[in-house]
């Protein structure tokens, strides 16, 4: 049997900013982490409840994601009262899968927040480039 992640969800976002909106903020750093948190079994499907967290450092901002995955495959191997018997697959699965999940949403919140996204935002560089090789209105250069 194929393993698959059959849904995941959140339950709770607590998001607190601790700076004023008007502070500069210099030198931040942020943090992101994952975790599960308890195991579970339903049926034949494995519930892992999660929280995500992303800190901003130096006590500017804090934002907490809670949810769970359901998790179908083969879980036979797994003790739902030892997180240590999650297999580094099934562990790697997850945790991709709430990044995944989570991120979008934190860019989001960050957004209302008034703090830059807790991902790198790619940055467009202006090259000078020659008359010759600039592109010319209506015309269609397919190099």
């Amino acid at each position: 049997m194929r393993a698959i992640i059959q849904k995941i969800s959140i339950r709770s976002i607590n998001a607190k900013r601790f700076a004023k909106s008007n502070d500069k903020m210099q030198n931040v750093k942020i943090t992101n982490s994952s975790s599960v948190t308890s195991l579970r079994l339903d049926d034949d499907v494995l519930v892992m409840e999660y929280v995500f967290s992303t800190d901003y450092f130096p006590n500017i901002a804090s934002i907490k994601i809670e949810g769970e995955i359901r998790y179908l495959g083969d879980i036979s191997s797994i003790d739902v009262n030892d997180k240590s018997t999650l297999t580094p697959e099934i562990s790697r699965e997850s945790h991709t899968a709430i990044l995944r999940f989570c991120i979008p949403e934190l860019v989001l919140i960050t957004k209302q927040l008034e703090l830059v996204p807790p991902i790198p935002i790619p940055s467009i560089e202006r090259r000078n480039l020659p008359d010759s090789d600039r592109i010319k209105d209506n015309v269609y250069d397919y190099r």
